[in-house]
């Protein structure tokens, strides 16, 4: 029953959601554009020196949060903030400044948006500085209100193309043609096969409207000549996740990576557009924290400064180096980074990723300085500073002004620093499955506390209906796919629930990344593989049988089932996809072995259903793992080989006993970052890029080719690893058995590999005892893997590059993985980590088939106030 004073207050609710409702219904929504913000006045000094000093204004109004972005003082900012505002709403303007040590807010104002449009011109407004006793500063501001428009406009912009051919002069350019309306960009050199365009040009169009965007390689004498082309409907570029277009283009045996930012900017919306002005807002929580995405590792990368004049520090142009420091600060400490560019034609590159583990608070600044190669002191030619969260809202490009101070350096024209930034690790799958994730994980954790809790009442109704509820939800969204998504959704939903078995966690991370990173392929090529279909939803069937709700409280009772499972589900992912992707040479590889295709399919099949008997009946497990089987006519020459008297260093591997550990007070390697390497062993990035060079702290990496090693091992894809880091009793370890040592394990991985070896070897006793770097990596590796079926990648670890010798001694090494390395089979990968020593940065540095990984490097928390005050000095 209801008391009189629950009647009162249900009336009184009643009456303001009448009235609220009532005043929303006669309230007018307008489209409102902020522009032309400046700072003027005696703004206030926050570092050691005014020049340390940056500022920015973030603008909040209806739930709504954008930034202006940091700045020197008396800046003027030319961006354009769009909001959908009510005429009676509030808008925020907040005032931050840092000084790269802290950044706090110095004042703050507020006004209604009906009382701002009445301003004719610049409006003023007086902000009394918070502690500063009525220190008062000004800042400037228009505010318009957007005409409706009804021409449909939409804005190309931020084209970037990768891994472009050599052709003439090696000078693009590129055209787009929305139905008559055509733009033509300037031409821009390649550097390292990019080539970048930041600006944005606008288009009339209609939903139905052609639109095609042309790669051309410019010529002095000649028409242009066209090499590649992407063509489509606006419709279909408008519903490009986030409003990115990402294309591959073949050009010449050539593939040209292509991506260009699409957005609608006027009229009324398209069916699935992308609307930049919504993508620009940032939801504010009612604690007014904006919500932005967790994350524990910042990938930056393909950073360029585009600049008119390149300035000039020594006598002689090669005598100039230019480097990046990239300086990260957060609540978790600071970071650095510094890295040597590559000077191009009226621009300074850097091909590495450099990758920080920072919070959604932390705050990058990019700092780009010249040095004449002598004795003097770098010169700043300008910094930048970001947010974190900035950064993560943005879809595509990050583009900004470089300020300079520096009166020392000329500089013609406003610098421009571009690059990507996006978390460690981000799967480039679109499909997203976390919209159940949350509810789901609620129900498991429910259901699986249970053992921990036996007297707690099992109420499995509830949490059952949940459960199967989400999956069926789930399942139904199946896009038209009725065969990869449903059995994508049920090995998401058991990582999940791998999350309370921690060990089981990153490997069914690894199973579900391997097809959602080959979804697309999949998809398309499965229509007739019966046998591929039939597999896929006896899989299904397994996962369907863990995940019961009788069966969650229990599961961890059947870890060694659920890893056999894991295992299986691992092999036969990587035969699905490797299959369906080059279909011809791998159907030719089973037929020409022992078993045919069905044979093959039939005998996963048969694993699977003995998996789902020893779980239903809690057996034991067996520990043999059904793979592939090819060249089991070869098995009497493999029994044959003997490798005995090849270099091989004893105890080399990859061990707990033998890492370099982290300090106990340092945090565990990012789990972004694992991710993201574990994405590249997989197959989800260029299809060039054989060989990961990560540099960074020696603990760190030490770690992370451990964490990695394990992980794969688990997988059975950890083709060798070889450490050169730690102590060995009878040490063996050597540049003269590296690739020895590596080509031994891998025959022992391969049993085509092996019979390949032998073969090269087998009657050449000097060849087997060589003790050349180069001769083992290309007649103990390359030869051997040149026709070899590979299902699935191998990982080859090599931890500690630089502790095998001195610079001379490495010379050979580095050489043939620069020359020969980009030959390595696709399914063959090679992680490398090492310090930061000249030589290997300068041997890799520029090379396609090498991903550059540099981590950043801690700063001990006594010095880093110096650190702060020697690193800003701009």
């Amino acid at each position: 029953m209801m008391n009189s004073y629950d009647a009162k207050s249900s009336s009184h609710l009643d009456r303001s959601k009448s009235l609220r409702s009532d005043r929303q219904s006669h309230s007018n929504v307008l489209d409102i554009e902020i522009f032309d913000i400046s700072l003027r006045g005696k703004l206030p000094k926050v570092g050691k020196s005014s020049w340390d000093d940056f500022f920015c204004v973030r603008i909040s109004v209806c739930n709504q949060l954008q930034t202006t972005g940091w700045a020197l003082r008396s800046y003027k900012w030319n961006k354009t903030h769009r909001f959908k505002v009510e005429e009676s709403s509030k808008v925020t303007f907040n005032i931050d400044a840092c000084d790269m040590r802290q950044c706090r807010r110095i004042g703050s104002f507020e006004d209604t948006v009906e009382r701002l449009l009445k301003c004719a011109g610049p409006i003023k407004r007086t902000v009394s500085l918070y502690g500063s006793h009525g220190q008062e500063i000004e800042i400037y501001f228009r505010i318009a209100q957007m005409q409706s428009s009804t021409i449909n406009k939409l804005s190309i912009s931020y084209i970037d193309l990768q891994d472009l051919p050599s052709v003439h002069h090696d000078t693009f350019c590129v055209q787009v043609a929305i139905d008559d309306t055509i733009w033509e960009s300037p031409s821009k050199s390649s550097n390292q096969g990019r080539s970048r365009w930041t600006d944005g040009y606008d288009f009339p169009f209609q939903p139905d409207s052609h639109a095609s965007l042309q790669i051309f390689a410019t010529r002095w004498l000649h028409k242009n000549k066209p090499i590649a082309v992407v063509e489509g409907f606006v419709k279909e570029w408008l519903a490009a996740p986030n409003g990115v277009v990402h294309m591959t283009l073949e050009s010449g045996g050539t593939k040209i990576q292509t991506e260009f930012k699409v957005s609608q900017t006027s009229g009324a919306p398209a069916a699935g557009s992308y609307r930049a002005e919504e993508a620009a807002n940032l939801t504010v929580e009612q604690t007014g924290v904006p919500s932005t995405k967790q994350i524990d590792a910042l990938d930056i990368s393909a950073v360029i400064l585009d600049i008119d004049r390149v300035p000039k520090f020594g006598k002689l142009s090669w005598d100039d180096r230019f480097f990046l420091e990239v300086h990260a600060a957060g609540s978790g400490g600071s970071q650095n980074i510094t890295s040597q560019g590559q000077q191009g034609d009226k621009c300074l590159m850097w091909d590495t990723t450099f990758t920080f583990n920072v919070s959604q608070t932390s705050q990058l600044v990019f700092r780009v300085l010249g040095y004449d190669g002598k004795d003097s002191e770098p010169i700043p030619i300008g910094i930048a500073i970001f947010d974190v969260d900035e950064l993560l809202r943005q879809n595509s490009l990050i583009r900004r002004p470089l300020l300079s101070s520096a009166a020392s350096v000329r500089i013609d024209g406003i610098p421009t620093l571009s690059f990507r930034a996006a978390q460690a690790g981000a799967m480039s799958f679109t499909r997203s499955l976390s919209f159940f994730t949350q509810e789901l994980s609620a129900a498991v954790n429910r259901t699986a506390d249970l053992h921990v809790q036996p007297h707690q009442s099992r109420d499995y109704g509830q949490d059952k209906r949940i459960i199967e509820h989400i999956i069926s939800r789930a399942s139904k969204d199946t896009g038209g796919d009725e065969h990869l998504y449903p059995l994508l959704v049920k090995i998401s939903i058991f990582v999940s629930v791998a999350e309370r078995l921690a060990k089981l966690h990153p490997y069914a991370r690894i199973a579900y990344a391997i097809l959602a990173t080959g979804y697309e392929v999949i998809r398309q090529n499965i229509a007739c593989e019966y046998g591929i279909i039939r597999l896929m939803h006896t899989m299904q069937d397994t996962y369907d049988l863990v995940m019961t709700v009788d069966a969650l409280p229990y599961l961890h009772k059947q870890k060694n089932v659920l890893e056999a499972i894991l295992q299986q589900t691992i092999e036969c992912a990587f035969f699905i996809r490797d299959y369906l992707n080059t279909r011809g040479s791998f159907a030719q590889a089973i037929k020409n072995s022992a078993l045919n295709m069905e044979a093959q399919i039939k005998a996963f099949e048969i694993a699977f259903t003995d998996l789902q008997r020893s779980f239903q009946s809690y057996m034991a497990v067996s520990t043999q793992l059904t793979v592939l089987k090819i060249l089991e006519d070869v098995q009497d020459l493999g029994a044959k080989a003997d490798f005995r008297d090849m270099s091989y260093a004893v105890d080399a591997r990859c061990a707990a006993s033998y890492a370099v550990h982290l300090p106990a007070n340092s945090a565990a390697p990012p789990s972004d970052l694992i991710t993201s390497l574990q994405s590249w062993v997989i197959g989800d990035s260029k299809e060039s890029e054989r060989i990961c060079l990560l540099s960074g702290p020696e603990e760190l990496c030490s770690s992370i080719a451990l964490l990695i090693g394990e992980q794969f091992q688990f997988a059975s894809r950890l083709g060798s690893s070889y450490c050169f880091r730690g102590t060995r009793h009878n040490d063996t370890r050597s540049y003269t058995n590296l690739f020895s040592t590596i080509a031994r394990d891998l025959a022992d991985r391969n049993a085509q590999f092996k019979q390949n070896l032998w073969r090269a070897v087998g009657n050449e006793t000097s060849l087997r005892k060589t003790r050349v770097a180069r001769t083992q990596f290309e007649d103990f590796i390359l030869a051997p893997s040149r026709d070899v079926i590979w299902n699935g990648p191998f990982l080859v670890i090599i931890d500690g590059l630089e502790l095998g010798g001195n610079e001379a001694a490495r010379k050979e090494v580095l050489s043939v993985l620069v020359d020969a390395g980009a030959e390595l089979p696709r399914n063959l990968r090679f992680l490398i980590t090492c310090r930061l020593e000249d030589d290997i940065c300068k041997a890799f540095r520029g090379q396609s088939h090498v991903l550059r990984r540099q981590l950043g490097e801690a700063t001990p928390p006594a010095s880093r106030a110096e650190n702060f005050e020697d690193y800003v000095g701009v």
